[in-house]
């Protein structure tokens, strides 16, 4: 269960971002993104019928942060990630980098088999996340599913420390 006041304060910076009414919004815990230190949210307007998820993050129990450039998934990654999985930090930089959008990151080959199937029929490898031992390049692949793509994402942490995205079309 969702404490309110973490609640209302998504929901006020959900529709001051989209312009809509906080009351008319409902946020969700994204429960498998969960770490000790921060928990994970959506957000969607409840009268518009094909409204957007927004992301949300609470670090520390204190600071919320939403979608952004690679300085707020630096952020959230710096917060969070201690021990996490690759297929974890591939969820935070495509729900919270604005260059990326949504998508569906494919986690194992079983993630989407039409996919898993359409790379083997290209003569492509599927390969799951992965994050080099540094924690300073992440690649996986991100299905676009408004439009059937399927892209390779390499995520990059800069010497200033951002985080810096990049999109490959695959299929």
């Amino acid at each position: 269960m969702i404490d309110e006041k973490v609640r209302r304060r998504i929901a006020e910076a959900a529709a001051e971002e989209n312009g809509w009414k906080a009351d008319e919004v409902r946020v969700e815990e994204v429960e498998r993104l969960r770490r000790p230190t921060c928990s994970f949210y959506t957000a969607a307007s409840t009268v518009l019928p094909l409204s957007q998820f927004r992301n949300f993050a609470m670090l520390a129990g204190k600071e919320l942060v939403g979608a952004g450039d690679g300085r707020v998934v630096a952020k959230i990654l710096d917060a969070c990630s201690s021990d996490a999985s690759a297929d974890w930090w591939a969820e935070i930089v495509t729900r919270f980098h604005r260059a990326l959008g949504a998508g569906l990151v494919l986690r194992d080959e079983k993630t989407r088999l039409d996919m898993t199937r359409k790379l083997n029929q290209a003569g492509k490898a599927f390969t799951p996340p992965t994050l080099d031992p540094s924690k300073r390049s992440l690649n996986y692949l991100l299905l676009n599913r408004d439009n059937y793509v399927l892209y390779r994402v390499e995520a990059t942490r800069k010497a200033d420390g951002t985080v810096e995205v990049s999109k490959t079309k695959v299929l």
